[in-house]
């Protein structure tokens, strides 16, 4: 390029002041159109970012509800095996008492008729009684035994019920 070229593309500037304020504007005129491409781009970039902020706040919200329903199932799972566990332990405990009552009134019964045997032996031994009065007494130990039986009964019926 020749020094004329140049003076008419700067304008032609007379004076080294005026190509300086020349060089100086179209310094700021490039800074400007810089910046405004920066306020653009910071523009897009805030639009970018409300979408990825809009995105993100409705994966957290997806998550969250998620989350609430695998709580929800897992409750839910957690409540039907307590309820089974429950169920099975008080029907095991039921039985495991009615055999232990059952147990305490067979030895309750057991020795009471083993001791009125042994009373009636030797009174019977003692006294020497007829057939009559054998025949008597056989019949109160089946009474009282009847009536001993009866009240077990009833003392575990009230125990389970």
């Amino acid at each position: 390029m020749t020094k004329t070229a140049k003076k008419k593309e700067i304008g032609d500037p007379r004076t080294m002041r005026d190509a300086l304020a020349a060089q100086v504007l179209g310094d700021i005129d490039t800074l400007l159109d810089k910046a405004d491409a920066v306020a653009g781009a910071v523009n897009s970039s805030v639009a970018k970012m409300d979408e990825t902020i809009r995105r993100l706040e409705g994966a957290g919200e997806t998550y969250n509800q998620a989350v609430l329903a695998a709580n929800m199932r897992s409750k839910k799972e957690m409540v039907a095996y307590l309820k089974t566990v429950t169920t099975t332990v008080v029907a095991t405990t039921g039985d495991e008492q009615r055999e232990i009552i059952r147990a305490l009134l067979r030895e309750a019964v057991s020795d009471e008729i083993t001791t009125l045997k042994r009373s009636i032996a030797e009174s019977s031994e003692a006294n020497g009684s007829p057939l009559a009065l054998r025949w008597m007494v056989t019949i109160l130990i089946c009474m009282f035994t009847a009536l001993l039986s009866s009240a077990g009964t009833v003392v575990f019926i009230r125990l389970l019920g």
